[in-house]
């Protein structure tokens, strides 16, 4: 039996057009639009798949073209702005190092003369202690030099901090384009070091302090010269002055060393001999002197000038209980 085969789908009808196998029209727009860097899917709608292939390469090679420019421009340009702002923060650090060292050679001494002053300051509240009529003078003093103490701390740590900070090492890696200076810089720059005015301050509140108790320790002395033990030596001689009891006798010449003498009866048993007592001389060999206590007790039958005590500035003689056999020296060393 024969059998007839039926048409194919794919036969051509009568009067239809010929399937063309070159490129679609399509396909010649969407290259047109490529070059016109036209996404394909605003042609062919959302929901158009994405071409494959060569076609998809090509559409990409722009973009990739673009970006290599783009990434090469921000490398050179790099390559060139980080040494520039290496360089840029090295000048500005060194300025701030020299500004900051400036500064220092400024403060210092100042505050090395204020710290010499608070030391000055603490001696004399030292040394007046029970040499004054009144001690509110000195309580003042205190407390000013707890203040000043406590606001010198405060101007010295800052130099302190100061000094430490630049002797750090910033780091100067070029590849940090001047990070780490600027970071150093920022440090250098918070030190103001601007204390001569609290300096100047601190003086102005510790001087005061400091010339009151002067002048407390001044008027206990005046004091103490008016209420001290004074004799006055109103005469060179010898017996005839002594038996006259007006006061103490210069015998120096009879002595060969300089020396006073009085009799008992006549203020000698009155005169000072404790080591360390003030005394005030009036008329020959005038001056404040220091009681040295007795040096030698002598017996007027069998001394002589050579067991005179020696090397003071003055002797001071008188027979102790009126009995030449216990003739007392008590040296003197003249203080003013």
């Amino acid at each position: 039996m024969s059998t007839t085969r039926l048409p194919s789908e794919s036969a051509t009808e009568p009067g239809a057009a010929s399937v063309s196998s070159g490129p679609s029209a399509f396909d010649a727009l969407a290259s047109d639009a490529l070059a016109a860097d036209i996404p394909a899917s605003d042609l062919r709608g959302s929901d158009a798949p994405a071409s494959a292939g060569p076609d998809a390469s090509i559409r990409r090679t722009p973009r990739l073209r673009l970006a290599l420019i783009l990434g090469t421009a921000l490398v050179v340009g790099l390559a060139i702005a980080v040494p520039v702002l290496h360089v840029t923060a090295q000048s500005s650090y060194d300025a701030a190092r020299e500004s900051l060292a400036f500064k220092q050679s400024t403060v210092e001494p100042m505050a090395a003369a204020m710290r010499s002053n608070l030391t000055d300051a603490k001696t004399l509240l030292d040394e007046s202690n029970g040499h004054v009529l009144d001690e509110n003078p000195r309580s003042q003093l205190a407390a000013a030099i707890v203040e000043a103490d406590r606001r010198m701390g405060v101007v010295e740590t800052e130099i302190a901090q100061s000094e430490a900070a630049a002797k750090v090492t910033p780091n100067t890696s070029i590849l940090l384009a001047g990070f780490g200076l600027r970071q150093g810089i920022a440090t250098l720059n918070s030190f103001k070091l601007n204390d001569a005015g609290e300096l100047a301050s601190i003086e102005s509140t510790l001087s005061p302090a400091m010339n009151a108790v002067t002048g407390a320790v001044a008027a206990w002395t005046a004091e103490q010269k008016r209420l001290r033990y004074t004799k006055d030596v109103y005469a060179a001689g010898w017996y005839p002055e002594l038996d006259a009891c007006r006061g103490s006798v210069d015998v120096t010449a009879r002595y060969g060393v300089a020396t006073i003498a009085e009799h008992w009866s006549c203020g000698g048993r009155d005169f000072p001999d404790e080591a360390g007592t003030l005394i005030e001389l009036t008329g020959l060999h005038a001056g404040t002197y220091r009681v040295e206590g007795i040096k030698a007790m002598l017996n007027q039958a069998t001394a002589t000038t050579a067991d005179l005590p020696t090397g003071y500035d003055l002797l001071y003689q008188t027979c102790q209980n009126g009995q030449s056999s216990t003739m007392s020296m008590t040296a003197l060393t003249k203080v003013s």
